[in-house]
């Protein structure tokens, strides 16, 4: 089990704690201090360097240069069904629920397919002894989010969100897919694949460059960082993890997407809620 030590007392605990159980300090996110470890830095710094390398090649370099610039004013979006919209906007006290969370409340059966069972194990993988904590989100260029998840992109405040919050590469249970990890090997993850809020510029950098040349547009960015899929498994993005609750106060605006799917009177309620809560509706 990886260890930390604790910047107060000095003495080592596990680094899925959320706080130091000598001193009771509370310590860095467990899934940022993952995703910030000397070596996940320094492999993320190798690939970032040979692909930056490759685009001066090719004579993208300005392009990739400016693809990363756009990069810096990203923000993290999640996408749901106009039900969980209402229910989030209605009060202050209502959380944004994990997986996890739904289930272990009795809030939600299993399916038991595929999906969730993938879900879990890669899950304990990326997040050993502390995936109830993490909410997804994909990463956005233009505010809108993964729309087989739902009708709502909800643009999260960065401001609420940076410090507890890391980037992946991809989907995380196609990233185990396409670099061919077993569950045996699941505790032994390649680096330089995940980072810290402040270094997603360079992850997105890192993955997408090799798409862009000399020629490509600035309204091409958007796609590029997040593609739609027919459905949810054919989706192209960078994953978001943030540790911890969501209320309607971590909502900086609201996309609906397709308001031909929402009843108006459900539109018009979400949208007097959000309004009330200072939340801005397009």
């Amino acid at each position: 089990m990886p260890t930390r030590s604790c910047t107060s007392c000095g003495n080592s605990f596990p680094s899925s704690a959320e706080r130091c159980p000598h001193c009771g300090q509370p310590g860095l996110f467990a899934n940022v201090f993952a995703a910030e470890s000397d070596s996940q830095r320094l492999a993320l710094a190798e690939r970032y360097r040979l692909a930056k390398e490759d685009a001066t090649a090719r004579g993208a370099d300005s392009s990739v240069q400016q693809f990363e610039d756009a990069l810096k004013d990203s923000r993290a979006v999640i996408a749901r069904s106009s039900r969980d919209m209402l229910r989030l906007a209605t009060r202050d006290n209502e959380i944004y629920a994990t997986f996890y969370n739904l289930n272990s409340a009795g809030l939600r059966l299993p399916e038991g397919g595929k999906w969730d069972i993938l879900r879990s194990v890669v899950d304990s993988a990326l997040f050993p002894n502390y995936k109830e904590q993490i909410r997804f989100a994909a990463l956005s260029l233009n505010g809108v989010g993964l729309s087989n998840y739902g009708e709502y992109s909800i643009v999260l405040r960065t401001d609420m969100i940076a410090h507890r919050t890391s980037v992946f590469e991809e989907n995380s249970i196609l990233f185990m897919e396409h670099h061919n990890i077993r569950i045996a090997e699941a505790d032994q993850l390649p680096e330089g694949y995940r980072a810290g809020w402040e270094k997603r510029a360079r992850l997105c950098v890192a993955k997408l460059s090799g798409r862009i040349d000399a020629t490509t547009q600035t309204d091409e960015y958007s796609g590029l960082l997040l593609r739609q899929g027919a459905t949810s498994d054919e989706d192209e993005f960078v994953e978001v993890h943030i540790w911890g609750p969501l209320t309607v106060r971590t909502i900086e605006e609201v996309n609906l997407t397709d308001p031909k799917s929402v009843p108006r009177a459900m539109i018009k309620t979400i949208r007097t809620k959000l309004e009330e809560a200072k939340v801005k509706v397009n």
